[in-house]
């Protein structure tokens, strides 16, 4: 029967601090990325309802914003828990103070983004900055076949979305009168 290693004590501090760190990155998700999903479905309603395109901000209705909670909730129900194995656990072999730093710099990477207007994806940020731990530890540490999976669904997403709307709008337009 193998004793269990004793655990590091400051490992077991940034465990605590991680929760934290990951509430920050769930703040900044939302504020960033459901905005990211929300803004063409604000603009279209309001196009629609005015027939002007809007020179500046737009008030968002709450019905939108409510849909794009509805929407990020249900996404990551789907997919989420293995977004997070794969981030957390296929790339490199995270500690807590190494996952801590990740989601620290991610969270204001992607508040500092959104503040700016840019609109960003918070896995490619939070994607960065595990790489960049990785890259301080060592080279070796990096899964890039991990890398490569997850460059190529990222490069495959703007086709597909774009053959979809496509496809889309073309029966969209057919029903209508």
């Amino acid at each position: 029967n193998p004793q269990s290693p004793i655990p590091n004590p400051i490992e077991s501090i940034f465990a605590r601090f991680q929760v934290l760190s990951a509430c920050f990155v769930a703040f900044a998700h939302g504020s960033n990325d459901v905005g990211n999903a929300i803004a063409p479905l604000a603009a279209i309603v309001y196009i629609n309802q005015t027939g002007q395109v809007p020179s500046d901000g737009i008030t968002v209705p709450l019905w939108i914003l409510v849909l794009g909670g509805v929407g990020i909730v249900g996404g990551l129900a789907v997919w989420g828990e293995k977004v997070i194995a794969t981030i957390g656990e296929n790339i490199i072999a995270l500690q807590p103070s190494s996952g801590f730093c990740a989601e620290l710099a991610t969270a204001t990477t992607i508040l500092l983004a959104s503040r700016m207007g840019l609109p960003v994806s918070t896995s490619h940020a939070l994607v960065g900055g595990v790489v960049g731990i990785g890259l301080v530890q060592s080279l070796n540490s990096v899964k890039f076949q991990t890398l490569q999976g997850i460059a190529t669904a990222w490069l495959v997403t703007v086709p597909v979305s774009a053959v979809l709307s496509a496809a889309i709008f073309s029966i969209a337009r057919i029903f209508s009168f």
